[in-house]
């Protein structure tokens, strides 16, 4: 006797509930816009504690803990056809022989820059993860240049990674007029560029702070804002005060997404020389506001902007870096063409496709 009982598919969904910028973002995104079209599946969302996020009310979620060894006997009793881990991690039950397995796996950043993580963070990335991935039935990954190195450092077979790019949200877009609370709310009255991210070395904070202080010796009306936790720490505002820039940089904290999307569509510049990204959102959200963009060579970044940003040579190079500010400021020319492809590029991502390509996918690995 046939039955009509849709295969089971369970989405761990950690990054979801940390509020992760990167991770959690697009598997918030992506989760979303599958629920939204998918009719073959039952899908169920997995996480390790209850929060009233909107999400979990529209799925069924199971609750489990996070020790992977606790959690199989719950997992096995929900009897899964596809279990998709995101992230990667050794709390990963890989184990478990009846579900197909998928994964969503990021970048790769330990590999690149090991003295900005920890060791243990550096062997997931060099052992663990390379391990479990190639254990996979199929991996999602955000960009090719990640899928490259998902092939040859992984070892994994090229047949079994799909692309599921990251994409603007609808919210990200070129306003008609000016949002005059948002620059009464951080005292801005004059043309700014405009950085976001939270402090990190990985984000290049020092060359951006060079660059300022470089283009501060001619360009004295023109402020430095940046969005983002952490940037007030003593190093940081030492510099600033030893180089007398103090007056010309505003520092929001963290700032609301509304607030992020006002600022993008009223900045000069959007500066992002990032060391590492295995995308790179924000690049494509500023494109999205009609904001120029002045972005580094790093991993994925000029797969995913292309021609519509400039793009740095020598990241850590602040002379460069002030130099194609001012290539923005003086030529209008090349302003509106940056524009104009920024909003083109933007148009070559979209969650809805992502998400088809991932209930494809499952459809692929239930044949298996």
């Amino acid at each position: 006797m046939k039955t009509n009982k849709k295969p089971k598919v369970g989405i761990f969904t950690r990054p979801i509930d940390q509020g992760t910028s990167g991770s959690g973002s697009h598997l918030r995104q992506l989760v979303n816009h599958i629920l939204e079209i998918n009719d073959r599946f039952n899908i169920v969302l997995i996480h390790y504690a209850k929060n009233d996020n909107e999400i979990y009310k529209k799925a069924s979620e199971l609750i489990i803990s996070m020790n992977p060894i606790i959690a199989t006997p719950k997992l096995i009793k929900e009897n899964f056809d596809i279990l998709h881990f995101s992230p990667l991690t050794i709390l990963s039950p890989m184990w478990l022989k009846t579900p197909k397995k998928v994964a969503t796996i990021h970048g790769g950043g330990a590999l690149f820059l090991p003295d900005q993580f920890s060791k243990l963070k550096i062997l997931h990335s060099q052992i663990i993860r390379p391990y479990y991935a190639r254990k996979l039935d199929y991996i999602f990954t955000v960009s090719k240049t990640t899928k490259n190195l998902i092939i040859n450092h992984h070892r994994v077979n090229e047949n079994k990674i799909r692309l599921t790019y990251n994409a603007v949200d609808d919210d990200f877009k070129v306003y008609k007029e000016e949002p005059i609370k948002t620059k009464e709310k951080y005292g801005i009255e004059k043309p700014f560029i405009f950085h976001l991210s939270k402090y990190s070395e990985r984000k290049n904070p020092w060359t951006i702070l060079n660059a300022f202080k470089m283009l501060k010796e001619n360009y004295r009306n023109l402020k430095l804002v940046i969005a983002g936790t952490g940037w007030k720490n003593q190093e940081v505002l030492g510099f600033i005060e030893k180089n007398d820039i103090k007056k010309d940089i505003i520092f929001t904290g963290f700032a609301p997404r509304q607030d992020i999307i006002d600022l993008l569509n009223i900045a000069e510049i959007f500066l992002f020389p990032s060391l590492f990204e295995g995308f790179g959102i924000p690049n494509l959200e500023a494109m999205a506001c009609g904001c120029p963009v002045i972005t580094s060579n790093a991993f994925a970044i000029p797969e995913i902007v292309g021609d519509a940003a400039l793009i740095l040579n020598n990241n850590m190079d602040p002379v460069e870096l002030s130099n194609k500010v001012i290539l923005i400021l003086e030529d209008e020319n090349l302003r509106k063409c940056l524009v104009e492809k920024g909003l083109e590029r933007v148009k070559s991502y979209s969650w809805k496709e992502s998400a088809k390509t991932v209930l494809n996918t499952y459809d692929e690995c239930l044949k298996i």
